[in-house]
Formats: structure tokens, C-alpha cells, sequence
């Protein structure tokens, strides 16, 4: 059981989703199936029917996190020992039993100082040494399981060079954010305890919702990626979930939708040496409006490319000032379009036709030629015919 001292300062500081963050097994198939729909020059994955990305809407209401406020940033040149002193109460060493240099933690050393329970009669500053080291253990259980938590589209960019090998970043809020838009890509949920089994329900982020979604084990990664191909390049425009939180925004806890005033800013996200541009105006309907034909992008690949080797002394606030002025102005960044729903013919879909890359693999290729034939000799025949209806059949089928 956590300390009941430690839940009330990890509720004040706004990250009481780390504690309701249901965590589980990853699917690689899916993974990867997504990751070749993800185009690192928008930052949004191309999908059937049109762009969609995960913005900051999705890691609020599916992870209860906070996406507002002051960007993280600051100078790395600190005596790093000193800060871990007097912040976490310990100075960590490496198997050589040396003082550490740099300031990465290892999650082993998290977990020592919380194995014990917290005295009942700590001084404050016991207190708060102990409840920050709760919170990056549980930072690096849930976000920062690879230790590239904090820079997803970068690895989704990486994980979508053909010679990558694997993938880092946030893999559980992928999984949470595909199961929300794409219902179908996801398990069937097992029956769980009846109602109220264990007492009133829990309220927190919506990724409690597939707690009870099988973990898929034993199953050789390549044969569901060939499945999710299947199942994406067949997707039919209403399998897509456009709005899957809109129902049920007013029933989340306030900590789930405190930053709704700069989900739609199309800015720079800043953590220290960090920059990410976050474009909604790409994937609009997610929101609700019309989404016309979006402007020409900068997903800047020289800002990916920055990392922290042999930079521990950089100001990234004097590094990266523009960027960081940017998202101060985020308010006046977010996007103004038309509320309603997208009309078939709307010049958006011939447009997205012409840029997409519209085949993954060859029986994926084969299946969207095969289905746009059957389509075209849908329309010579009336309805009712005998021929019109064995079409239609056919398509069903498929």
C-alpha cells in the first residue's frame, strides 16, 4: 500500500494518473503494423482513410498525465551526485563503486529507497525525498519503461527506418490510443468481477477501460503484424472512431481534461534538449471539424538528431528559446476550422489519394486492387440486379 502522505503530494502535483495507469504486455504485431503507416515528415500515421496522430488530448484522457503549463527545460550543468542528495536522499554508484557521472538514475536504486515503509513520525523533507522517489520509479515503470518515454514521435521516426530493428518510446499509450480509434484492432475484453466486486468503481484515465483486454503471449510477433496489416488495409470508413472520448469528457476526473485549452495548439514540445512538433491541424476531425488540405509541415529531422551525448553542460532554455517562446504562445496557436462532419466528397480524399503511400505489401496491394474492381463494377449495374447483388456480396465477404 502507498502512503497515504505520498498519494496527497503526488495528487498536488497534478500526476495522480501514474497511480491509475493500468499497465500491461505490449503487442508487437500491432506495433509494428502501425509503425509503417507512420510518416516522420508529418508526424502522423497514414491510415486508409486520412491522417491521424496522438496529440496531446490522447496522453491526458488515456493516461491521466499533464500536458500544460511551463516547458521543462533548464541547464544540465549540475553536480549531479549533489542534486540526487538533495532531492532523493541517496549519491548512486555504478558497479565499480564510483560516483556516476551524466544524470541518468537507474530504476534499482529508485526502488531501494522506497522497499521500506515511510516512518510514521518522517520530518518533512524525509517526506518529500521519499515521495520523489516513488514518483520516477513509477515515472520509469509506466512512461519511461526504455528510457525514451519522453520522445515518441522521435522513435516512431526512428522505429520507421526500414533498418530499424525495434522500437522505443511510450509503446503503452500507442496500444491505449489504437485501441481507442481502431475498436476492432482490439481483443475482446474477458468478463471481469461483477460491478462494484471490490467497491465503487475507480474513477481515473480511460486506458482503465481495457484492463481486462488478454494479453496476447506466446504469439510470434511477424504473423499478427500480417493480420493488422490485413485488418488495416481493409478498414472500412465507419471502423474508425474519430471521437471516442467526446461522450464521456464531462465523466472524467478534472485531472483527465485540465489541459483541453491547448489539445488543438499546433506547437513545439519542449523537454530539455527535446523538441517535438505536435500537429493537430493534420488530423482535425479528431476534434470534431472539417479537415480541409493541410499546410506544408517541418518536422525539422536536425532537431531529431540532437541528444544529450556530450552536451551535460548545455542551457537548453538559451538552446532552445524559439521553440520554447513558441509554446508560450500556444494559446494563439490552436486551430480554428469548421465543427461537422466530412462529406465524402470533400477534396480532402482525392488529395490524401495522391500523397499517401497507399500499399504496405504486395497482399495487402493485391487486396485494395481487388476491392477498388469491385467497386468500379458495382456502379455499372442498377440496384436490385441480380449481378448488383453478387457484387455486393462479394464485397462483403472481403
Amino acid at each position: 500500500m502507498v502512503d497515504d502522505r505520498v498519494i496527497d503530494i503526488i495528487k498536488a502535483l497534478g500526476l495522480e494518473g501514474l497511480l491509475r495507469i493500468p499497465g500491461r504486455e505490449i503487442n508487437h504485431g500491432l506495433m509494428m503494423a502501425l509503425v509503417e503507416r507512420w510518416r516522420p515528415e508529418t508526424h502522423t500515421f497514414h491510415m486508409p482513410h486520412g491522417e491521424v496522430t496522438i496529440t496531446l488530448q490522447d496522453v491526458e484522457v488515456l493516461l491521466g498525465l499533464p500536458v500544460d503549463g511551463d516547458a521543462v527545460t533548464g541547464s544540465t550543468q549540475k553536480e549531479w551526485e549533489n542534486v540526487w542528495a538533495d532531492l532523493l536522499g541517496f549519491r548512486p554508484i555504478n558497479q565499480e563503486h564510483t560516483q556516476l557521472t551524466g544524470h541518468r538514475i537507474l530504476i534499482k536504486w529508485l526502488l531501494k529507497q522506497i522497499a521500506d515503509p515511510l516512518p510514521p513520525n518522517a520530518e518533512e523533507e524525509e517526506l518529500h525525498k521519499y515521495a520523489r522517489c516513488y514518483i520516477l520509479a513509477l515515472l520509469g515503470d509506466t512512461i519511461f519503461m526504455d528510457k525514451s518515454g519522453d520522445r515518441l514521435y522521435r522513435e516512431l521516426c526512428r522505429a520507421s527506418d526500414k533498418k530499424a530493428s525495434q522500437i522505443g518510446g511510450c509503446l503503452l499509450l500507442v496500444q491505449y490510443w489504437a485501441w481507442a480509434r481502431f475498436p476492432y484492432l482490439c481483443s475482446a475484453v474477458e468478463r471481469g468481477p461483477l460491478m462494484d466486486a471490490y467497491g465503487p468503481p475507480v474513477r481515473g484515465p480511460l486506458s482503465l477501460k481495457w484492463v481486462w483486454v488478454p494479453n496476447k503471449k506466446n504469439r510470434p510477433t511477424h504473423i499478427f503484424r500480417d493480420r493488422y496489416r490485413q485488418q488495416i488495409v481493409s478498414m472500412l470508413p465507419g471502423q474508425v472512431v474519430w471521437q471516442p472520448y467526446e461522450a464521456e469528457l464531462e465523466d472524467f476526473p478534472p485531472w483527465c481534461v485540465a489541459g483541453r485549452a491547448v489539445w488543438t495548439a499546433t506547437v513545439s514540445l519542449v523537454c530539455f534538449h527535446l523538441v517535438e512538433l505536435h500537429t493537430p491541424d493534420r488530423v482535425v476531425r479528431q476534434f470534431g471539424m472539417i479537415q480541409e488540405i493541410p499546410r506544408d509541415v517541418d518536422t525539422n529531422t536536425v532537431l531529431h538528431q540532437i541528444d544529450l551525448r556530450g552536451k551535460v553542460g548545455v542551457n537548453w532554455m538559451q538552446r532552445h528559446a524559439m521553440h520554447i517562446m513558441e509554446w508560450g504562445n500556444r494559446l494563439q496557436r490552436r486551430c480554428e476550422v469548421v465543427l461537422g462532419d466530412m462529406p465524402p466528397q470533400h477534396e480532402y480524399f482525392d488529395w490524401f489519394k495522391r500523397i499517401t503511400r497507399r500499399f504496405i505489401d504486395i497482399p495487402g496491394a493485391r487486396l485494395i486492387i481487388m476491392i477498388e474492381g469491385y467497386v468500379r463494377l458495382l456502379r455499372r449495374h442498377p440496384v436490385g440486379t441480380e449481378d448488383h447483388k453478387d457484387i455486393t456480396d462479394v464485397l462483403k465477404a472481403v
